[in-house]
């Protein structure tokens, strides 16, 4: 019969309103229980100082930070890969938070049964509604997962910090939407436009970034090519059917050729500061970093 192990709770912690929330409710509901904090070496200086402040009021100084033993924050990470994430292509999320917290988790397997907890609440979006409040995780971390905020709405979560008299991250009095990396390489048009009118100091941290890695943070596609500065020359493969008098009808593959635009962050803030009405139109619906384990917000 197998030993019955004693139960580990941890909390994940981001920095933002939800996971603070989350936290709250820890305090009102566990007995028991860590509290984990990626560190992704991207955050907002506000952000920092806000963890701060939650570890000396709520956790007594022993918040437990973790960060990748691969790679020494975002930048880094950048620099060594020669290339920003993309949406198509988000490591940032593995490397400097999946990977970490999973081998955190690997250093207590063996003495507890860990029980996570996760700040998503299903008014976010149309995939967090459909999840589930307490299920065991078989697809990555292989623990059970817990959403105690599910049914909670935006107005929940900052009563519950009002009642602890507990401050919300500033930023989101400052017009931030979300308040993890900054930028998330997921941030929409608005996020952007938000960020240059308030923080032109990150846009500068952006120019930077590209000029190290020698590739633009954003993504082809992320503004119109008329607006773009920077090009490429690409070499796309396309199949094709043709008729072979000897073999048939047949498959074969060509090489094309074409032109790939992208945008710099100066490209991007010119687009975003010059067409307001495109913006106002982007859907507000927040993007996540890993939305089934809510660990960026």
């Amino acid at each position: 019969m197998a030993k019955e192990l004693p139960v580990k709770n941890i909390i994940s912690f981001s920095g933002g309103k939800d996971s603070t929330a989350l936290l709250l409710w820890a305090k009102e509901n566990l007995d028991n229980y860590d509290v984990v904090w990626m560190d992704t070496g991207w955050e907002h200086d506000i952000t920092y100082a806000y963890v701060d402040y939650i570890d000396r009021e709520l956790i007594g100084g022993n918040l437990i930070r973790l960060k990748s033993d691969k790679y020494n924050g975002f930048e880094d990470m950048a620099i060594k890969r020669g290339r920003v994430p993309s949406t198509k292509a988000r490591f940032c999320t593995q490397e400097l938070k999946l990977f970490p917290v999973m081998k955190f988790y690997d250093t207590l397997r063996n003495e507890y049964e860990i029980h996570s907890y996760v700040g998503i609440r299903a008014d976010e979006s149309f995939s967090r509604s459909k999840m589930k409040e307490v299920n065991f995780d078989l697809d990555y971390f292989g623990v059970w997962i817990h959403r105690p905020l599910l049914k909670w709405t935006a107005e929940d979560v900052f009563a519950i910090m009002k009642k602890h008299d507990v401050e919300p991250n500033p930023l989101y009095r400052m017009g931030m939407k979300r308040v993890g990396c900054m930028p998330c390489i997921m941030s929409n048009h608005k996020d952007i436009k938000q960020i240059a009118m308030r923080f032109p100091d990150v846009i500068d941290k952006i120019r930077e970034l590209e000029n190290k890695v020698g590739t633009s943070f954003f993504s082809v596609g992320y503004i119109p090519e008329r607006y773009c500065s920077k090009h490429e020359f690409v070499e796309k493969e396309i199949k094709k059917k043709i008729d072979d008098p000897i073999f048939g009808e047949r498959e074969v593959v060509i090489k094309k050729e074409y032109t790939a635009w992208f945008p710099t962050i100066d490209d991007v803030v010119k687009y975003v500061q010059e067409n307001e009405d495109q913006v106002a139109m982007i859907n507000e619906e927040p993007q996540s970093c890993m939305s089934h384990y809510s660990i960026c917000e």
